[in-house]
């Protein structure tokens, strides 16, 4: 059988290790035998729709063109905010209208966004099975947007701070190896081997700009560009989250120092 176009659907979640992950793939399966689904992680730190927002935007882009987003970071399952299914760029996107998706679809005014009809009997706490998994489906057996609801606007924005005029973002999450990711974009432009201070509510600390980890310290953190095109600040076969104390969300700034104020600051 020859796959549809929109037969790829890549699930994000914050369920873990969890279930939750498997019985959606299940529930996808039920409608189209010959979905490829892949987890594009189920990783994402509980709740958190920042964290979501910022890998989605930052992870489309690599995909096919026709591949279905299946999003589910959902702290309002059962309330009133909308379950939506959109398009744009040629791909297409599903989930809560909590935010997670407002990145993508609020810088296009092409972006067409369809809230998803909602069938009697869902369960108020798994809507990622009941309802966004099923549209998932449906979507990749080339149902049509509106056959899946009528057409609506976005009700729910999100923003990341990002103030070019004093280069302060935001930390967005912490990654695995230890990693401190922020929305700072690699257009601000650090030189290579120089010094720059990095302050936050709680730190405030010298840190100097590197091309890789490998030519980082194992000792002190640095800065760095990473995969996302944004700052990071890592530490060499260590874990920055350890040295530096910074949760997300919090403001970060990163200017520029000389080496009199490098030995003032420590």
């Amino acid at each position: 059988m020859k796959l549809n176009p929109k037969s790829t659907i890549a699930i994000l979640t914050d369920f873990g290790n969890d279930p939750y992950l498997g019985i959606m793939y299940g529930k996808i399966l039920q409608i189209n035998p010959h979905a490829n689904i892949i987890t594009l992680t189920s990783h994402i730190k509980k709740h958190d729709i920042r964290h979501a927002a910022f890998v989605l935007a930052n992870s489309f882009k690599n995909f096919p063109s026709q591949t279905i987003f299946l999003v589910v970071v959902d702290p309002g399952v059962g309330s009133s905010r909308q379950a939506i299914a959109a398009k744009k760029d040629e791909y297409y996107f599903i989930g809560p209208d909590n935010g997670v998706l407002s990145p993508i679809l609020a810088e296009n005014e092409d972006s067409q966004i369809f809230r998803i009809s909602i069938p009697e009997g869902v369960s108020p706490t798994f809507h990622g099975r009941d309802i966004f998994a099923p549209a998932a489906g449906r979507l990749s057996l080339n149902y049509s947007l509106k056959e899946l609801g009528s057409r609506c606007t976005l009700q729910t924005q999100l923003t990341f701070i990002w103030d070019p005029l004093v280069s302060e973002g935001e930390v967005i999450f912490t990654d695995t190896f230890g990693n401190i990711i922020t929305n700072i974009p690699s257009s601000l432009n650090l030189e290579l081997n120089r010094n720059y201070l990095v302050k936050t509510s709680r730190t405030k600390r010298v840190m100097s700009f590197k091309r890789s980890y490998y030519e980082g310290s194992d000792i002190n953190p640095f800065l760095i560009v990473n995969s996302f095109g944004t700052i990071e600040i890592a530490l060499r076969n260590g874990k920055a989250s350890d040295t530096i104390k910074i949760d997300p969300s919090e403001k970060i700034r990163i200017l520029s120092v000389n080496e009199k104020e490098k030995k003032r600051i420590g």
